[in-house]
């Protein structure tokens, strides 16, 4: 959650001038939500020199217009339709040990 990471340094605000890597989960689901002021305000304080990673099972045109705001080369990786989630991808949950969990990435990947 975005306030864990602002508020890590024991109730200090993080240094968003930092951040070079800003994953946004779900980002159709915050900007229907109304969070796009919150969102926008975190983006301008993170660093321009910053990789931003957006990821969504839908994505709206209204959305991506947002986001194109967000991000100055996008790069656009669509599975199905527009707007839709798909069906052509399976999801598969593993229950693992902390100790055999980057053997098992090393394997999938």
């Amino acid at each position: 959650r975005i306030i864990d990471l602002l508020c890590a340094n024991s109730g200090r605000v993080t240094n968003l001038a930092r951040v070079t890597y800003l994953v946004l989960d779900e980002a159709d689901r915050m900007f229907d939500l109304g969070f796009e002021p919150q969102i926008m305000r975190v983006v301008q304080n993170v660093r321009p020199t910053r990789q931003t990673v957006m990821f969504s099972a839908t994505f709206p045109r209204i959305v991506e217009k947002l986001a194109k705001v967000c991000m100055k080369t996008p790069i656009e990786i669509m599975i199905g339709g527009r707007s839709v989630a798909t069906d052509n991808v399976t999801q598969f949950v593993e229950v693992r040990e902390l100790d055999t969990r980057f053997s098992r990435l090393l394997e999938i990947l």
